[in-house]
């Protein structure tokens, strides 16, 4: 499916460590607080700590407000002054008085890395010594590359725009449509005409940019610096106010759509959603060909006489509405600053009045008999892996209490007793992930994904059917010992102090994260929906 990769809650759940006693959050409400602190540590008036509706972890240093414009369009301003000991200008920085010159460090490792790698041995202890070392240099190159890394980002300035629509809402007879508006209104608008001028203006000041398309959702992302951020701003809204769209960028988009789908192609994650795709009830949209290819986007409507260039004008206007928009901007500027620049901008992007689609009568889309076989397929990598995947109704209106979240930490304990430790005893396999993802494939409005994957040694695939057995016999006591509040609220503890104690993230991973959030959780909960397990609910977590 055409998205980028998102963060993976309870996919690789660990083994439940007890949390310290003091000093930590015990409960998620207890890290619902503002602390007013701001640059240096010094304490910031009541007044500039910016919406105090919105839950944020004490050691989030940014300042937030919420607000919605006249055409509907619903905003999250996120204004962040950390970090203010930054030298200004093109350079890395300067902390207590010296420059860190990350590059130079950089080098250096890579200069120590070259003269050892170019010594040989013929005893097998200094072979091993001379690993340790270049694993040493490695994580010092990574170690630098993040440090490099984290100085530029934190100059950054960034913003993401959720739309409300995705593949889901494809023509029957146009597949992947939706796709491919998320690439043509990248082809200039009217108040800047240049093809693929954003991405220019991008590379020239040090940003970059990115958008997906998933089953519900589109999203839009882009990074610049600072003192250009709000020339961007002006020339990605025009995505939503006027694309041009021009017709003579068709047939070469489609070929930029069509090489997506050929690399996609020996993805096994990417075949296992086409394969999941056709097992669906006929008649619902998890059965539509979501990435769109040159075979549905221009030869088959060639021959079927279907005007793409006027199609494509007609999703755009039917669905890239501002009360389908969510948008977060970030950058280091005042909560004033940013919402005059975004009420400037973004008052124009047009609001058509329609209602949006809604697909949520359209449950149990895998309640076939296709559904409940088991598939042997040949992969890609050359791994064996046992996947099994429930489909059971959509999750997202109980995310106060994340029943998903709870079976997946049960599921992917590591320690006595549980099922990976037994089947390493066995020597029948490697590792075990479960999990819900949380991409729009994995969980939308008519159903949400339960998978486990299991690596698998040699031995284990020449005994699969067993390790199968396994897995249903560990459900079943679960099932029968029924959701525990002690091991809940022990999970709950912990997610509660990650999150307190949360580092920063780049801003454009933020802002996308934080933009679709608004899609799916009230106010108060933008920044903590998809993080805190709120409430224990026995109900909702047996059934």
């Amino acid at each position: 499916m055409p998205q980028t990769k998102k963060s993976v809650n309870g996919c690789s759940a660990q083994v439940p460590a007890s949390a310290p006693d003091q000093g930590e959050p015990t409960h998620p409400q207890e890290v619902g607080y503002q602390v007013a602190t701001g640059d240096g540590g010094q304490r910031v008036p009541a007044e500039d700590q910016g919406d105090l509706e919105i839950i944020k972890s004490p050691s989030d240093p940014k300042k937030y407000r919420y607000i919605e414009l006249n055409n509907g369009l619903r905003v999250l301003l996120i204004s962040d002054f950390s970090g203010e000991n930054r030298k200004k200008g093109g350079e890395y920085g300067k902390v207590n008085g010296k420059i860190e010159d990350v590059e130079g460090e950089e080098e250096e490792c890579k200069g120590l890395e070259e003269d050892d790698s170019g010594e040989g041995s013929e005893e097998d202890e200094e072979e091993d010594k001379e690993e340790e070392q270049d694993s040493d240099f490695e994580e010092l190159d990574e170690e630098n590359a993040e440090k490099k890394k984290k100085w530029i980002s934190e100059k950054q300035a960034a913003a993401a725009l959720c739309i409300s629509v995705g593949s889901f809402s494809d023509p029957e007879d146009l597949p992947g449509l939706a796709h491919f508006l998320e690439h043509m209104v990248f082809m200039g608008s009217d108040k800047y005409p240049a093809e693929n001028g954003f991405d220019a203006f991008l590379k020239k000041h040090g940003g970059s940019d990115n958008a997906s398309t998933d089953c519900e959702r589109t999203i839009f992302q882009f990074d610049v610096q600072r003192k250009y951020f709000r020339e961007a701003l002006d020339r990605w809204a025009q995505f939503f106010i006027c694309p041009l769209m021009i017709e003579d960028a068709i047939d070469r988009e489609v070929e930029a759509v069509d090489s997506e789908y050929q690399l996609a192609r020996p993805s096994d994650s990417h075949r296992k959603e086409m394969l999941f795709g056709s097992l669906a009830k006929p008649g619902h949209p998890m059965g539509k060909f979501f990435w769109g290819n040159a075979q549905t986007l221009k030869h088959e409507p060639k021959e079927e006489q279907i005007n793409t260039y006027q199609r494509l004008r007609d999703f755009w206007r039917r669905y890239y509405s501002a009360h389908y928009m969510t948008l977060t901007v970030q950058s280091k500027e005042t909560l004033d600053t940013l919402e005059q620049w975004v009420r400037e901008i973004f008052s124009k992007v047009p609001n058509n009045g329609e209602l949006k689609a809604d697909f949520s009568d359209l449950l149990q889309p895998f309640d076939t008999p296709a559904f409940n076989k088991l598939y042997r397929v040949v992969p890609v990598r050359k791994v064996h892996a046992l996947n099994i995947s429930w489909a059971v109704p959509p999750q997202g209106k109980h995310y106060r209490v994340k029943p998903l979240h709870y079976i997946s930490w049960l599921i992917g304990h590591e320690g006595t007793g549980s099922i990976l430790s037994l089947l390493r005893k066995k020597c029948w396999a490697m590792a075990l992930f479960g999990g819900n993802s949380e991409t729009g494939f994995d969980q939308n409005t008519t159903y949400s994904i339960f998978s486990m994957s299991i690596t698998l040694t040699n031995q284990g695939y020449q005994n699969f059917y067993q390790v199968v057995h396994f897995v249903f016999q560990y459900l079943k006591m679960l099932q029968t010992l029924g959701p525990q509040k002690r091991i809940y609220e022990e999970i709950q503890k912990i997610e509660a102090n990650e999150f307190h104690y949360q580092e920063q993230t780049d801003p454009i991973d933020f802002v996308e994260n934080i933009c679709e959030n608004m899609q799916l959780f009230p106010k108060e909960d933008f920044l903590t929906g998809d993080q805190l397990m709120f409430e224990f609910d026995q109900e909702v977590t047996r059934t």
